[in-house]
This record gives structure tokens, C-alpha cells and sequence, in this order.
């Protein structure tokens, strides 16, 4: 299994040592992993992390970017892409972000939220680079940014919480859709649906840890020893063999990590 988005500095700063979870992760199964830049300082430490953290066994990636919530960080953009410039050669740099628009925590700062979007959303097109999309109560706003780079911009919705018909608008648009802990969750039914309904080489899954833990955990600190849980809930929803879910999502994970559009495949 490979896990497509956890942060492991903030599972750190909650008591638990990276050396535990990565442990705990392999013994899990997780072979790989993405560690995700949310602003300058923590796109500094992803890269140090997968310097300092990556083995054969545990293969850590890494992500730069600048979270539509840290808005503090929105003058910082030009350094954030200046960093990820730098970075354009090293292999375990698999993607920009997270990046996006929410509108959950402060609407106030939309038009900020689209603007830095967009800068990123064209520094990806120019390095056919995937992008981490964070979208919460903002499907709209994020649909039309990305409908605007359609073919010259690709990637993953994280942590998908909207419904079918929206899945279903992005992956159009040549998006992986992700799904988190939250997939396991009896009131879920419309990710649910979505789970069950998008084509299998549409679907990749992720902890998004330590946040949002799956059933039974939810509520306790999530890491990625705890993706097990997710891809089980697959197995569930949808029809294709257990095998066939699992190896299928494997490689649109390594197809991501790798840098490889899907839209292209």
C-alpha cells in the first residue's frame, strides 16, 4: 500500500515519533508514502524528512505547497515555487501541494484562495508537475480553476468529501479522487457512492494522518498504519475482486508518485 497524503511533523508534534510510525506503518504494509508540504516551513521539512527518513523498505515522497487555510503563507508563494524549482530533479519530489480553496473555515479570503491556486496551477503546467488539491465547501471554485487548466494540469482531489456527480466532474477533468478514513464512516454515504461508482483507475486512498482516522479508531490520533482500514472499506464497496482493487490502486498510487498524469494513461 502506498499512502498518497499524511503529515508526518504534525504526527510528531502530537507525541509520536516518526521512527514509531514508520514502523508501525511497514509492519502495516505501507511501502510508500507522501509526506505534504502545507506551507514554506513544513515543505522545507517534507524534503528533509524524505532525506533523512526514506528507506528500500518505507519509500517516503514529498510534496511542496501552501494550504488554502494558511493564508499567512500566501506572500511566501514565490518562495514555496522557488523551493520546488530546486527540487525539479530529485525523484521522491512527487507533487505541488496541497494547495486549493476552502471556504469551510474563513469565505472571506476566497478571491486570495483562487489567486494562489491559479499561481500554483501554472507553475504545475509549466513542469508537468501532479498537484494535491484541498477542496472543502468550495467544489465550484475548485472545478472551474481546474476545468480552466484542463490537459495542462493533473493530479489528486485529497480527501474527497463531496459527492458522486462531483467525483465524477473531476475525474472528467483527468483527476485521481482520494478517499481518507472518512470513506469508513457510517454517515458517509455520498463518498460512499462515489467509491463505488468512479472507475478503479480513477481511485487512490490516503490517511491524510493525523487527522480524520478510520472506523474503529475514529476520534484517536491516524497514521498510516492505519490504511488497512480504508482499503478494506474498498473491498466492500466495490465489485471487482479483492486482488484486483488492491493492485489496481497500487499502481495509480505509484503512477502519482511518479509524476505520471492520468489523464495521459
Amino acid at each position: 500500500m502506498i499512502d498518497t497524503h499524511c503529515h508526518l511533523d504534525i504526527i510528531r508534534e502530537q507525541g509520536q515519533s516518526i521512527e514509531e510510525t514508520l514502523e508501525k506503518s511497514r509492519i502495516a504494509g505501507v511501502d510508500q508514502l507522501v509526506q505534504i508540504g502545507i506551507d514554506l516551513p513544513s515543505s522545507n521539512e517534507a524534503v528533509r524528512i524524505s532525506e533523512t527518513y526514506s528507506t528500500d523498505a518505507l519509500k517516503i515522497s514529498y510534496s511542496i505547497g501552501c494550504h488554502p487555510t494558511e493564508t499567512h503563507e500566501f506572500p511566501n508563494a514565490d518562495q514555496i515555487l522557488d523551493l520546488a524549482k530546486s527540487r525539479m530533479n530529485d525523484p521522491k519530489f512527487a507533487a505541488i501541494g496541497e494547495i486549493g480553496v476552502d471556504l469551510y473555515h474563513d469565505a472571506s479570503t476566497r478571491s486570495q484562495q483562487n489567486d494562489v491556486l491559479r499561481k500554483f496551477l501554472d507553475f504545475s503546467s509549466e513542469y508537468q508537475l501532479p498537484v494535491v488539491i484541498h477542496s472543502r465547501d468550495a467544489f465550484l471554485d475548485t472545478y472551474e480553476a481546474l476545468k480552466e487548466y484542463k490537459t495542462k494540469a493533473f493530479g489528486v482531489i485529497h480527501c474527497f468529501t463531496y459527492d458522486y456527480e462531483a467525483a465524477k466532474q473531476f475525474v472528467d477533468l483527468g483527476y485521481y479522487i482520494s478517499f481518507s478514513g472518512i470513506v469508513t464512516f457510517k454517515s458517509a454515504v455520498e463518498i460512499q457512492e462515489a467509491a463505488k461508482k468512479i472507475p478503479l483507475e480513477s481511485i487512490l486512498i490516503e490517511t491524510d494522518a493525523p487527522f480524520l482516522s478510520p472506523m474503529p479508531h475514529r476520534g484517536k490520533r491516524n497514521d498510516s498504519s492505519h490504511l488497512p482500514f480504508v482499503l478494506e472499506k474498498m473491498y466492500s464497496l466495490r465489485t471487482e475482486p479483492n486482488t484486483e482493487v488492491e493492485e489496481r490502486i497500487y499502481k495509480n498510487s505509484l503512477k502519482f508518485t511518479e509524476r505520471k498524469a492520468y489523464h495521459h494513461a
